[in-house]
């Protein structure tokens, strides 16, 4: 099974304080800041993430190169539980859910 770490995001009350915290303290480019959200490139395609939130684990993100029922079908047997595929567009498609420590997890798939 071939899964990518895409994103990281973490829920945060304060999010300009957070985007100010890794904009101007650490020095990160933004590379997609708007309402609610704010996004920092740190290695490759790989991100974090920050959306306005209060209580919640943060979440990961993968992308795979593989079947997504297939991959789903894995890692529900493994102990996640993920609920069922949903296109996202045209060509993306995702399932969501948790992980076996309850974690937050997406994992997306893209046909082109």
């Amino acid at each position: 099974m071939s899964l990518t770490l895409r994103r990281i995001t973490f829920f945060v009350e304060n999010l300009p304080a957070a985007t100010s915290y890794y904009s101007d303290a650490l020095g990160m480019k933004g590379t997609d800041i708007r309402n609610g959200w704010s996004a920092y490139k740190v290695s490759g395609k790989f991100e974090i993430a920050f959306h306005k939130g209060k209580g919640k684990k943060p979440r990961l993100e993968f992308i795979t190169t593989d079947d997504l029922a297939t991959v789903r079908k894995r890692m529900n047997n493994d102990g996640a539980k993920l609920r069922p595929i949903e296109k996202v567009s045209e060509n993306i498609f995702r399932c969501r859910g948790k992980d076996p420590e309850r974690n937050s997890i997406e994992i997306y798939q893209s046909y082109k």
